[in-house]
This record gives structure tokens, sequence and C-alpha cells, in this order.
């Protein structure tokens, strides 16, 4: 069984497991607080995102990213983004950023449009091709972006 490992705020993760729901099971799900990095360093994700900056254990976060298969990054924070030097994964980005992999094109009347900018291969090796979805936004933008990253890895 494939793990993903989730460093995001706490008020993310519920949409997170929720809209993940029929796509993978929860067992798959850990969603990882920065305090207790140290005791995963045993534990191989196939994918680990990070949506909130890393402030304490920025090594040991590393070396769970060294051994992912895929690598989910917001890269609005910039902090982060030294996690990366001489590391090979499957590098998936999002934020607001312009050059971001996944990013907003509009948030506007409770609605948020995500745009998926490049190719990308999922999973299950198929690729799936730049495009846009409308979202409710029910929840902070970046909680929809992280979602929909792993909605499109996993699908």
């Amino acid at each position: 069984m494939s793990l993903i490992g989730i460093l995001t705020d706490k008020s993310h993760e519920n949409y997170i497991k929720e809209g993940l729901k029929g796509i993978v099971s929860e067992e798959q799900i850990i969603f990882i607080k920065e305090d207790m990095v140290e005791n995963l360093k045993n534990i191989k994700f196939e994918t680990v995102l990070i949506g909130k900056e890393i402030k304490k254990s920025k090594e040991q976060v590393r070396q769970l990213a060294k051994k992912a298969k895929y690598l989910i990054l917001n890269t609005d924070m910039a902090k982060n983004l030294d996690l990366l030097d001489n590391l090979i994964f499957e590098l998936i980005t999002y934020g607001l950023n312009s050059k971001a992999t996944i990013t907003t094109s509009s948030i506007e009347d409770g609605k948020i449009m995500v745009c998926l900018q490049r190719t990308i291969q999922n999973v299950k090796g198929k690729s799936i091709e730049p495009q846009e979805r409308s979202y409710k936004e029910e929840t902070n933008g970046y909680a929809v972006m992280e979602l929909i990253s792993l909605q499109f890895l996993y699908t």
C-alpha cells in the first residue's frame, strides 16, 4: 500500500480527507506534524505534500522527501525551496506563483478556478493534460490546490 504524507495546516486536513474519499483509502493518508517527523524516518511515503512552512525540522522533512517518489510543494513558501537541493523525484508545485504546476486562474464570488498548467504523469502512468476546474471556495485556496494536486496524482 502506498502512503501519502501530508504536512499542511490543521484546518486543511478534513477538507483534504473528504476530497480524497473514493480515490485513496484513509489508511494511506498520514497527516504529519512537524514535531513528529523524526518518528517517521523509517517510513517510505510514495508522495509527500508540503503545504506549510517548515521551521525546525528541515533536515528530517528533507529525508522524508528524499525517499518519496512524488513531492507536492507550495512554492509560495520560499523558505521551503531549499528542501529540493540535489533531490530526485517527480515534483508538482502549487501556489499563486504563475510558474507553479497548479495555480489559480481566478478567485471570485466564492469560486476558485484551479489550473493545471502542464502535463503531469499520475501514479498509474497516465498523462494528465493541462486543464482548468472550478470549485466552490469552501475553505482556503491553498487547501483547494493541495486537494487538486493529490486528486490529479491519484485518479
